[in-house]
């Protein structure tokens, strides 16, 4: 049995990989750092004929400030792309920002400051609004905890503002866990026995359903299963299924598992309006490629003192 004070770190441990988003990791720093080659190569930053007419060498002070209060995301990602600057950090990635606080100072030379200057706040603009909408539907979430999905338009840097927000990350990509769908299923004849024997060392297994009824022969092979697999760890994802589906199917499913040893996954056509009736469910995590495809971004600017 999963006991209440263990359950929210097995949910970390299943669907959060937040601690391999950072620079230190060299998986991340690499596609961090791919990720600015590519969008400088794209600003042709080297034929700017505006700032080239302009701007002589010289040696500048600036500040990035938010217009509007949010959560902030992007820091430690763009002090890579600044790293010929002096930066002063102002805040930190996850922390609040009010209208007109500044979140970096920097200096250093103006003809590359302008160059670096639009792929800087768009990184920051965007992964901020992405860890602002997060926060904001985590707090409308409650107890249930919520994650993105891999409906991203930057890959892990989408990824890490949800962590910045207080959002579980999911699986980083196809190698991270476990996650059996309907077209797995349907290629196998629909026999997850077959499916579950086939996979041998992943700890953490997870299974997609649409119905109630499929939900419940889930659950009853996977009590099966884990009779002879008890080290392995179990979640089912309820794909767009009503709330109230939902909440009646986990009681059946309880009902029949004593144990109360799976974890469940709300995903699907989820967002601001009906989070709540979600998270009402009891179900330990919900799933939202809102967070991602249909985020705001956070207004912010850069100025030269």
């Amino acid at each position: 049995m999963i006991k209440k004070n263990s359950r929210k770190g097995l949910v970390n441990a299943f669907w959060d990989r937040s601690r391999l988003l950072n620079l230190r990791n060299k998986k991340y720093y690499n596609f961090v750092n791919e990720f600015f080659i590519e969008k400088l190569k794209d600003d042709n930053i080297k034929k700017d004929i505006t700032t080239n007419a302009l701007i002589k060498n010289k040696t500048v002070d600036a500040k990035i400030i938010a217009k509007e209060s949010g959560i902030v995301s992007g820091i430690e990602e763009i002090s890579l792309l600044l790293r010929k600057f002096k930066v002063i950090d102002k805040k930190k990635d996850g922390t609040k920002v009010k209208k007109n606080e500044v979140i970096l100072e920097i200096r250093g030379n103006a003809k590359k400051l302008l160059g670096l200057e639009r792929t800087a706040l768009n990184v920051l603009q965007r992964m901020s609004g992405i860890a602002t909408l997060t926060d904001n539907l985590d707090k409308k979430a409650g107890k249930c905890r919520i994650a993105t999905t891999r409906k991203t338009l930057w890959g892990l840097l989408d990824k890490k503002a949800v962590s910045s927000g207080k959002g579980l990350t999911h699986r980083l990509d196809l190698s991270d866990g476990i996650l059996i769908k309907d077209n797995h299923l349907k290629i196998l004849d629909n026999d997850l026995k077959k499916a579950l024997k086939l996979i041998n060392k992943n700890k953490y297994i997870e299974i997609e359903v649409n119905n109630s009824k499929q939900a419940v022969e889930v659950a009853t092979i996977i009590n099966e299963f884990k009779r002879d697999k008890s080290n392995k760890l179990f979640a089912i994802m309820f794909d767009n299924m009503p709330p109230l589906d939902i909440k009646n199917t986990m009681k059946e499913i309880n009902n029949l598992n004593k144990k109360n040893n799976i974890l469940f996954e709300a995903s699907g056509n989820i967002d601001e309006k009906n989070i709540k009736k979600y998270s009402n469910t009891g179900v330990d995590v919900i799933s939202l490629g809102f967070l991602t495809h249909s985020s705001k971004s956070l207004d912010i600017s850069l100025k030269i003192k």
